[in-house]
């Protein structure tokens, strides 16, 4: 991500067509015309010099001469001229000069083209005739083909090539002549036809790619910056955090990591509703921007929570205690004044944590565990202030060490469940469901998966879990396989870890596993996020290859948090791509979640791959999904996640409105 800019000045693409999008379509047309001139002039000079040589003895020599000289002088200020483009033309401002110029060199040519038709045509000989008849035509076309992105020189050219010929062919007179003018007038139209139609699709090509490269843009934008406030989000963080560390480390700076969350802000989020909510938040990203230097960086990580990277504060410990605390009460002073929403004033406050690099942590995984911890202590003594990290700070570390022994018993002991969401396709024919994992504690009850998937992940359980998973899933597929309730094609998803998925034996397993079950591999659907997929293309590949050639079917999950870019599933064998549900939830009322949703569906199904929409939550957002051709849908408006037993009575229930539809049916022929 060398490619942004260290700022907080960054620009979000536009939303509907690429910003000068006529300019770039014309500096592209420009680029091609100018692209193959070197080869083109060359067989210009060479059709040039088979002319002179074949008419030397039936034309003047000084006629020849001079036309030829003519057609030498043309061909090397057009050459100069190219030159002069490769060196000085990569304006977009200044591309209609270098058209008017290929426009008006192409046309010169065509007139000294043309000219030949007088010049070089003799009176008798008509095997000389016919060679610089034949010459004229096949100039004309290749004329029509060279200079095709710019109509005025392809039909410039065609017509001052080809009008002369025809009159002379006329004055030549005779019946043979005047057939081959007739045949040449034919010619003249069919090629004038076909370079308005070459001319069309070399346009609407340049079109297409420019928006598209312009969607590529816009989505990669969204996956580096939070869709609300334009913030960078963590992925870009991480990135920045882990440059910052290396410099820090190697220039011997001290950095601060700055971790804030807004006090109460869910009681006022609550109470305002959520899109008054975001409007403060957006009010607040915009107040974060000028309490920064150029080289900081203010990250929105989710909700109410917030990130300020401020690199290379100080060479001493003490001075970059100083500066970061100082910038802390400048975002604290700057929170303190009202926020304005409608004729409303609204006050917020701050806790926030500080953590020093590389002080306190030399990766960005423990500095920003600390800076939280150092926030969370901050909220405990009164909200509204700050605390800087220490090595005392390590109960909510012990609270979460106690929380990973209760993951290990309930791993142990089989507390851990699978509950199951409903896929449909978008005819809401029932295609499947999602195995997600529930941990039903003996004592605190239904604990959130929030809550406890991202300690199994760091602490490694989630191998262990995922068996766990499978395990269930197949044996779910065996049920209802034999309760005769699903289709042929009914697919049960799993979600896969980045570090299962990362595991060396992944596939070996996955396969045994389904083996020992008895399972066809088809029912299976296996579900892993984007990121996992893309820390290892090439190994990547090779897995996924397996795992296709064993039956299995994968997708990319939550597609709209990571890279997000089409352009590595092409490099990826992936049967469906799942768009987060952090994008379907708002297509409703925010544009650009809109535009991204229905560009990624019709790429998605260019690239033959299938599209899950997550989230959906009502209708209106079903039937826009039906609109943007999205193949399956998810969400609770679909279906909630629901036990096995409780899936098995909502296939019954089904079954039994499916078969009154029917019968229904039946009863009206």
């Amino acid at each position: 991500m060398d490619h942004w800019p260290h700022t907080m000045q960054e620009t979000e693409p536009a939303e509907t067509d690429p910003p000068d999008f006529a300019a770039k379509i014309e500096r592209s047309q420009v680029d091609l015309s100018y692209t193959g001139l070197p080869s083109a002039l060359f067989a210009i000079m060479t059709n040039a010099t088979v002319i002179v040589v074949a008419q030397w003895s039936v034309i003047r020599w000084e006629i020849l001469l001079g036309w030829y000289l003519a057609m030498l002088a043309l061909s090397v200020a057009r050459y100069l001229n190219y030159r002069d483009y490769q060196n000085h033309g990569s304006s977009d401002s200044s591309s209609h000069i270098w058209k008017q110029r290929a426009i008006t060199s192409s046309l010169i040519s065509g007139v000294i083209w043309g000219s030949a038709a007088f010049l070089l045509v003799p009176l008798e000989h008509q095997f000389h005739q016919t060679i610089i008849i034949a010459a004229l035509i096949g100039m004309a076309a290749g004329g029509v083909l060279t200079q095709a992105a710019l109509l005025p020189a392809s039909l410039g050219f065609l017509i001052l090539v080809i009008i002369p010929l025809l009159a002379r062919l006329f004055t030549l007179g005779g019946p043979a002549n005047i057939g081959l003018g007739i045949m040449t007038g034919l010619f003249l139209v069919i090629m004038g036809t076909g370079a308005l139609r070459i001319h069309r699709t070399i346009y609407q090509s340049l079109a297409m790619s420019e928006k598209q490269q312009h969607s590529r843009r816009i989505i990669e934008h969204l996956a580096y910056h939070d869709s609300l406030t334009n913030l960078p989000n963590r992925r870009l963080l991480y990135e920045r955090l882990a440059k910052d560390i290396a410099r820090s480390i190697h220039h011997s700076h001290i950095g601060a990591l700055l971790f804030f969350d807004l006090d109460n802000f869910k009681t006022l989020n609550d109470s305002l509703g959520h899109q008054q909510g975001d409007k403060l938040l957006k009010q607040l990203a915009k107040r974060l921007t000028v309490c920064l230097r150029d080289e900081d960086t203010a990250t929105r990580l989710g909700g109410d929570e917030f990130v300020l990277l401020l690199p290379e504060l100080a060479d001493a410990e003490k001075q970059a205690v100083e500066l970061s605390e100082k910038t802390a009460k400048h975002i604290q002073e700057s929170l303190s004044l009202p926020f304005l929403l409608g004729k409303n004033e609204f006050h917020l406050t701050a806790s926030i944590g500080i953590a020093l690099f590389p002080t306190h942590g030399d990766n960005a995984d423990d500095l920003l565990k600390r800076a939280d911890y150092a926030m969370y202590q901050a909220k405990a003594t009164g909200r509204n202030t700050m605390r800087f990290y220490n090595p005392d700070m390590q109960e909510q570390a012990n609270l979460l060490m106690t929380l990973e022994q209760g993951i290990r018993n309930a791993l142990k002991h089989g507390e851990l469940t699978l509950y199951y969401q409903p896929l449909v396709s978008i005819e809401e024919r029932l295609v499947g469901v999602e195995a997600l994992v529930r941990w039903w504690h003996p004592e605190k009850g239904l604990i959130d998966p929030n809550q406890f998937i991202p300690l199994v992940e760091q602490s490694g359980l989630i191998i262990q879990l995922g068996e766990q998973v499978l395990e269930q899933a197949c044996l779910a597929i065996t049920r209802l396989t034999e309760s005769g309730l699903i289709d042929d094609d009914f697919k049960v998803s799993v979600n896969v870890s980045p570090l299962q998925f990362s595991a060396k034996d992944f596939v070996k397993d996955t396969i045994n596993t389904v083996v020992t079950q008895d399972i066809d591999p088809n029912r299976l659907l296996l579900e892993v996020t984007e990121n996992a997929l893309l820390l290892n293309l090439r190994e990547t590949v090779n897995k996924v290859d397996q795992l296709r050639q064993a039956g299995f079917s994968l997708a990319i999950d939550d597609f709209g948090t990571g890279q997000s870019s089409l352009a590595y599933i092409k490099e990826l064998p992936i049967d469906i791509i799942k768009i987060d549900r952090i994008l379907i939830k708002d297509i409703n009322t925010q544009k650009a979640d809109a535009i991204i949703v229905e560009g990624t569906v019709i790429m998605a199904r260019k690239l033959g791959v299938k599209v899950v929409a997550e989230g959906v939550e009502d209708r209106e957002t079903l039937e826009k999904l039906k609109s943007y051709g999205c193949h399956i849908v998810q969400g609770y408006h679909i279906g909630k996640p629901m036990t096995f037993e409780r899936f098995m009575d909502y296939l019954q229930q089904r079954r039994s409105n499916e078969n009154i539809t029917l019968a229904f049916r039946q009863g009206d022929r």
